[in-house]
């Protein structure tokens, strides 16, 4: 159809919208309404939201981590929430821990407690990782009293660090690193997300519910894999440029922490059509930034354990580890 044609078709087109608009004008004023949500990206919706109720995952308050001896001395005033498996939890928890899956959590906090009543929520795990994941969606859902327990359940005795950060440490690509600075991408277009909410909050609350159902180990990438093929991902080195430029993950792009994935700086340069991998130091503050990508409907991964799963003998000299006095000997139940 050439433009003269058209033109034609289109004026024709509005001449009849109007004739019939003078008959029916609830029903034309619906599918205007109904064109106007389709044309609009969900995700700026709630973007925008996210921003005028804190911005969290782009201010000081993140990664909202809390030390194990803080939890030790406040058993009585917070709320213990542990995620793992059942027959661990069995096998010894702490004292007053509810043992709640993630994809439970929402019904928990909703149904079974009042999150209100206590001083601290602590999530608690293995490792940190998914405890980190799980507050930060909480805490992009306002509730402010949420934190993770920094390092999981391998800082609070010797037998749970030993099976996990213990012996999950590493320096077997250490000299593979490139010290080459990687640009971001052009800026681009936001996530689009399929939904019939219309406003923010509800959009937060249904993308909220949909990534805590689908939990956090199904997200996790390990280095041998990633240092297999790093171009299978786009690589967010979430560091600061000074600590970048020692040396990095091939390919890797370096984010400023706490302020670079927001609207006003370089979150639309992430892709929309490819895994974004984000690492940290321990994977901890990466699994609050992959939970906030995730929300937004980034593919978002998490390298477990960080840096200290595969250039553990760097990150000594940066004190950003997990040492052994790290771990106490708290008790069990």
């Amino acid at each position: 159809m050439n433009y003269k044609s058209y033109s034609y078709y289109f004026l024709g087109l509005l001449i009849s919208l109007f004739v019939y608009s003078c008959n029916n004008p609830k029903e034309v004023k619906e599918i205007v309404s109904e064109e106007t949500q389709k044309s609009v990206n969900k995700s700026e919706i709630l973007l925008e939201y996210l921003k005028k109720t804190g911005d969290f995952i782009n201010n000081k308050k993140v990664p909202a981590m809390i030390k194990t001896e803080e939890v030790f001395k406040n058993l009585d005033k917070y709320l213990i929430i542990d995620l793992r498996k059942k027959e661990d939890f069995v096998s010894g928890h702490i004292k007053g821990a509810k043992n709640v899956e993630m994809k439970n959590l929402l019904s928990f906090l909703e149904k079974d407690v009042t999150p209100s009543e206590f001083k601290k929520i602590v999530m608690v795990c293995y490792s940190g990782q998914s405890a980190s994941y799980s507050a930060s969606v909480l805490r992009l859902l306002s509730y402010e009293n949420v934190y993770a327990m920094k390092w999981g359940m391998s800082s609070w005795d010797k037998a749970s660090a030993e099976k996990k950060w213990a012996s999950k440490i590493s320096n077997k690509y250490a000299n593979k690193l490139e010290t080459k600075s990687n640009p971001k991408n052009a800026k681009g277009d936001y996530p689009v997300i399929e939904t019939e909410k219309t406003t923010g909050n509800d959009i937060l609350e249904e993308r909220a519910a949909k990534v805590l159902s689908e939990g956090f180990k199904k997200f996790i990438v390990k280095a041998d894999d990633v240092f297999a093929s790093p171009e299978k991902y786009y690589i967010i080195n979430y560091w600061p440029k000074e600590k970048y430029d020692l040396g990095h993950i091939p390919e890797a792009v370096q984010y400023d922490p706490k302020k670079s994935l927001g609207t006003a700086t370089f979150l639309n340069t992430l892709p929309t059509d490819k895994p974004i991998l984000v690492y940290c130091y321990t994977g901890q503050h990466a699994s609050f930034v992959a939970a906030y990508l995730r929300i937004l409907n980034y593919d978002a991964r998490v390298l477990v354990y960080g840096a200290n799963g595969f250039m553990n003998g760097e990150m000594v000299k940066r004190d950003a580890i997990f040492y052994k006095n790290y771990v106490f000997f708290y008790h069990f139940l």
